[in-house]
């Protein structure tokens, strides 16, 4: 079961380091001055430890794809697995004093209306995109809720950091982790990054009309 892993986990890394979940492109939207820049800098913080966690946790699966013709390292698999949720609570945090910012900084309301007006589907269908995915986008941008956005983020995190306790948990006791939370773990990463790129694409494209 676990012959599949690996190919996974290089797909899904090469992918998150071209996707630029970095959502600070959206922050036109809010008054230019000290919460803009307090914002932008949150949210590119924020990233940085997301991708941190994602590093980390592809390490895990390494360590995990390795026992198969060895026994797993579980100290260093455990060493990867804190890491990873170390970088993931940063970037909840971060992401969480982005949306209060942006709460306590207000919209530009010209910019606001560039996303309630903004036609999703058509731009959906021209890029091939996810429709799922960007059915969440459009819920958020075309009420004007780029807040959202960033609380969206939080809860990707939220869950990311639930599939994390029971693995940490056998890997604490010598053993190894079901391998269908290290599926759930791989999809909630890679659901977190594509959202996040979708936001960036589609909030580059109404910014730019």
């Amino acid at each position: 079961m676990k012959k599949a892993i690996f190919i996974l986990i290089t797909l899904g890394f090469a992918f998150v380091m071209q996707a630029l979940i970095n959502m600070n492109d959206i922050v036109p939207v809010f008054p230019d001055g000290i919460n803009r820049s307090k914002i932008e800098s949150s949210v590119i913080d924020g990233t940085i430890h997301f991708f941190n966690a994602y590093s980390h946790a592809n390490i895990l699966m390494k360590e995990y794809e390795k026992s198969a013709k060895e026994s797993l390292n579980y100290l260093i698999a455990l060493e990867y697995m804190e890491k990873a949720i170390t970088e993931l609570e940063k970037a909840k945090d971060n992401y969480a004093q982005a949306h209060t910012l942006g709460k306590q900084a207000g919209y530009v309301e010209e910019m606001i209306q560039k996303f309630k007006t903004f036609d999703y589907d058509t731009y959906t269908a021209d890029k091939q995109l996810n429709s799922d995915v960007m059915a969440l986008v459009k819920a958020y941008f075309s009420e004007g809720n780029i807040l959202g956005t960033y609380q969206q983020q939080v809860e990707y995190i939220d869950d990311i950091l639930l599939t994390l306790v029971p693995i940490k948990e056998k890997l604490a006791a010598n053993q190894l982790p079901d391998i269908y939370l290290l599926w759930q773990l791989l999809q909630q990463f890679s659901e977190s990054s594509l959202f996040g790129n979708y936001c960036t694409m589609t909030a580059q494209t109404i910014l730019s009309q």
